[in-house]
Parts: structure tokens; sequence; C-alpha cells
């Protein structure tokens, strides 16, 4: 299982492509709404049996460069909740140590059911930032049916390129507030495994 997770948070870091015709497995076509943006369904996979993930972005943004997309994954494991927030944890300090923009907050609801990890990434070419992303990931145990369990994690990314990550990082402050206060009112999408 130990290997399984670490193999997801490597797909959950890496930077995605586009496809054309994306095919919902998971029962949220879109669109979905945060924070006042429409998002639709722009590209999906199942990179194996137990994982799914659906990335969904505003009108007119593409996968290679867009500034703000919505990244459903679903894990269809037993895993706990807060056992998949170790591992980001993890995953994250072991970031810290090649990327000093690197930092991460997380939140345990009062219940202790769900958890929020929001967190701050970085990339350069040479001593020059290229890329800077907030990230909010929303963790809560969903019922699969057929008395399974699974991890539906509900992330909001921001990102800013170039001249503008100078910008971003001062209006962060305010902006991560804003965010985290639209993910906890956000409604978790209801998922439904399709065999597709």
């Amino acid at each position: 299982m130990k290997k399984c997770l670490i193999i997801l948070t490597t797909i959950l870091m890496s930077f995605t492509t586009f496809n054309n015709d994306p095919i919902d497995r998971i029962g949220v076509p879109g669109p979905l709404t945060f924070n006042k943006t429409i998002f639709s369904l722009s590209w999906t996979d199942k990179p194996n049996d137990t994982y799914y993930i659906q990335e969904y972005l505003p009108t007119g943004e593409k996968s290679e460069s867009f500034n703000q997309m919505l990244t459903l994954h679903l894990f269809n494991t037993e895993t706990k909740v807060k056992d998949a927030v170790k591992q980001k944890t993890k995953e994250l300090d072991n970031r810290k140590k090649t990327d000093p923009t690197c930092n991460y907050q997380v939140t345990e609801s009062p219940d202790g059911k769900e958890f929020m990890v929001d967190f701050l990434l970085g990339e350069s070419k040479g001593d020059k930032m290229t890329i800077i992303e907030f990230n909010i990931y929303h963790y809560k145990q969903v019922d699969l049916g057929d008395k399974k369990k699974g991890i539906l994690v509900y992330a909001y990314t921001k990102r800013a390129y170039g001249d503008d990550i100078t910008p971003f990082l001062k209006n962060l402050r305010s902006d991560r507030i804003e965010l985290l206060n639209a993910m906890i009112g956000s409604e978790m999408p209801t998922v439904r495994l399709s065999e597709k």
C-alpha cells in the first residue's frame, strides 16, 4: 500500500498534458464552480486500477499554461485519510530540499474526518523563477458503493509565470485566506465510478 501511495504522490506532482476528448470516469462531468469561476472538464486519466484523476479549467485556459485549475483525485483504497495526508506532507518535506519556495500547512476539520493541505511550490531555470503555484488539497473519505470506501482529493491550483510571480506572491497572503474560505465553503463533488 505504501508503494501505491508513493507512486500516486509522484503522479500528483507531475505537470499534465492535454486530452482533446476527456472521459468522465467518476461521475463528475462538470462544469464545477469554485470561487465564482466556472471550470470545465479538460483532461482525465486512470493511471492504474485504483487511481482516477480529472482536471477542470476555466474557459480559454490550457493545461500547458493555466492560471487556475480544479482537479479531482479519486483513490479506490481503504487507506485512512490521515495516512494519505501524511504521505503528502512527507512528499512536500522532500521537495523542500530542492525547492526553497515549498511550504505547507495542514488543517483538520473539527470532527477529524476531513483535512486540507495548502502549499506553495516553485520551479526555476538557473537562478530565475519560472513558475509559482499555490495549491489547496481537500481530503475526504467517500462512499464508492458495494461497501467500499475511497479517498477524494478536491484540489485547487493557482499559478503565475515569469514577471507575474512577484505580484502573485505579494497578493498571496490575502488570496490564500479567500481561497481557503472558498474551499471550506465548497461542497465536495459526489463521485460515482465508471468502467470506462
